[in-house]
């Protein structure tokens, strides 16, 4: 299961053997709403205009919705996909990196086309591009983890669940953020973060400690001993992304792309201190 903003998805991948071709195989991407009805509750006419807009709904509906000081509008999350990538048995077997390679675009474009389904439900998704940008790079991620089977999709529940409307505008894209990091990183890593405001990744031969603080430097510690390497900064392209989500990216570069996050991140002074596996409530960062 992987979130963006408000929706929850089921990714499920499959690899069968073609029916119009004996000599090809097909990888077959499907993304279900973990619920598949969610019922908002707003103060104002945004989620009808929100309807006329995507020509769900007549203009009357907007004009009705007008005076009304609450309501409570349903939606329905269609799947996306299922998604068919028809490949040579031929390239897998003798041209495995080629091979990698159109998996890797495919499951890339069909994680662009789950955050395009999601974002049409304004009332569920951030609008901010390079947020849902960072979504699709989340969604990407989860169709090889459950390629690789470290992650199993669940049924599609018919029970609704409820949001308020009025909660999600005033601020909450750092708590949507907030509880997408619960669905990323390990349970106690997400411990750390809700007790301490950061998050401790080991890969390699080093520990990469991520606070929570807008544009925060990335501690690297030495496992071996625990002696301060560097500071990373890493800047991403959206100045307004919530703290949260900046974890949740620099925890993925960790974790999966450490090259990746040297490359790109700009080095300062080693950390000062003495690393602690458990980070002390008056740990900080200069």
């Amino acid at each position: 299961m992987i979130r963006t903003g408000y929706l929850r998805w089921e990714i499920e991948v499959e690899d069968v053997r073609c029916a119009a071709d004996a000599l090809a195989r097909e990888v077959v991407f499907l993304a279900r709403p973990t619920h598949r009805v969610v019922r908002v509750r707003t103060t104002n006419h945004a989620d009808a205009a929100a309807q006329f807009v995507r020509g769900d709904a007549s203009y009357d509906s907007v004009l009705r919705t007008i005076d009304e000081k609450r309501g409570e509008v349903e939606l329905t999350i269609p799947d996306v996909g299922p998604r068919l990538f028809r490949y040579s048995e031929a390239d897998r077997a003798k041209m495995l990196r080629y091979w990698m390679d159109k998996l890797q675009r495919e499951a890339s474009a069909f994680a662009h086309e789950v955050v395009r389904v999601a974002s049409s439900f304004t009332q569920l998704v951030i609008a901010s591009q390079a947020l849902r940008s960072g979504y699709a790079r989340l969604v990407e991620n989860e169709v090889f983890r459950v390629i690789e089977g470290k992650s199993k999709p669940q049924p599609t529940s018919n029970e609704p669940i409820r949001i308020d409307a009025a909660d999600y505008q005033q601020g909450v894209p750092e708590l949507v953020a907030a509880e997408l990091i619960r669905d990323v990183v390990e349970p106690k890593e997400f411990h750390e973060f809700c007790q301490f405001d950061c998050v401790t990744v080991r890969n390699g031969e080093n520990y990469y400690r991520i606070p929570r603080r807008p544009h925060a430097l990335i501690e690297v510690w030495e496992v071996a001993t625990k002696r301060p390497v560097c500071r990373l900064c890493v800047v991403f392209q959206d100045p307004g992304m919530p703290p949260s989500d900046e974890v949740v990216m620099k925890y993925l570069l960790a974790k999966h792309q450490p090259d990746l996050l040297w490359q790109t991140g700009v080095r300062f002074s080693p950390p000062r201190g003495k690393f602690e596996v458990t980070p002390s409530r008056r740990w900080t960062v200069d």
